[in-house]
């Protein structure tokens, strides 16, 4: 098995550099000359890191296409580049991403909406931004976690930002859970030991952690697409916190379960052998 290579990582940061700079002056172009062309040029830039980064994607479940606020869990920076060149919809991030240099850049001309997890006070705002973008047509995705776990479980959700889900302007437009799961490595069944090198969370490292990656083989995700349901189906946000965790957290039990299931069939084979 492949693990990590620092002449890979070399390797990669070239096509990956170009890359970066194409998708942000096809964005930025975008965003001021062709509009109604954000989203292609959106997913054209995601697919081309999924690419470059060696990520095959596995899909089960439909996509709700417009009007849409995704819900989904969280265990690492991969997981925009999975969900972007996948989903036509815009990110909520933590309000500390738009202080990193460089990354801000991306986030700005990708529409990001910033919220602040400190302030509450900002929550109403910050509600009203992620209405206004779903009104103008631009689907939302939001990790309710707040934060990156190690895929093992899911956090328990905050549903502050849901409150749009109460609002009786917005009761035609759809809810959809999303579960996100990194299953293997180089054909292998992701385990305890090699969990780290694909989940970024509590006191990594983030340019270490994504030089590291660079070097790895291939992996494999899985992006479980729950029934969309309409926000006039909840009786408030808490309602609709629940039931999205519900979900994910089921299908992320059911996941690693068949990991386990997996590796002990092959770990058999070996022994047969």
């Amino acid at each position: 098995m492949t693990l990590y290579s620092p002449i890979l990582s070399f390797f990669r940061i070239i096509p990956l550099s170009l890359w970066l700079l194409f998708g942000y002056l096809l964005q930025l172009f975008v965003n001021y000359f062709a509009k109604a062309y954000f989203f292609n040029s959106y997913r054209l830039f995601f697919k081309g890191l999924v690419n470059i980064f060696g990520i095959k994607i596995n899909i089960s479940g439909n996509i709700s296409k417009k009007k849409t606020l995704f819900v989904c869990n969280h265990i690492s920076y991969l997981d925009i580049l999975v969900l972007g060149s996948e989903v036509n919809a815009i990110f909520v991030a933590k309000a500390e991403i738009d202080a990193w240099p460089l990354v801000n850049k991306f986030t700005s001309v990708g529409k990001t909406i910033f919220v602040s997890r400190v302030n509450k006070a900002a929550i109403k705002h910050q509600m009203t931004l992620i209405e206004t973008n779903l009104k103008d047509n631009y689907s939302v995705i939001l990790f309710p976690e707040g934060t990156s776990s190690d895929g093992l479980s899911v956090l328990p959700f905050k549903s502050s930002l849901l409150g749009v889900i109460e609002k009786e302007n917005m009761k035609d437009y759809s809810f959809q859970p999303i579960t996100l799961s990194y299953n293997k490595l180089d054909g292998i069944p992701i385990d305890l030991k090699y969990r780290p090198f694909l989940a970024w969370f509590g006191a990594m490292d983030l340019l270490s952690h994504a030089w590291k990656f660079l070097g790895l083989g291939r992996c494999e995700v899985d992006l479980n697409f729950h029934k969309p349901i309409k926000f006039r189906e909840f009786k408030d946000r808490k309602t609709a916190s629940d039931h999205a965790f519900k979900l994910i957290s089921g299908q992320i039990l059911r996941n690693n379960n068949t990991k386990k299931v997996n590796k002990i069939v092959r770990l058999n084979e070996f022994k047969i052998l």
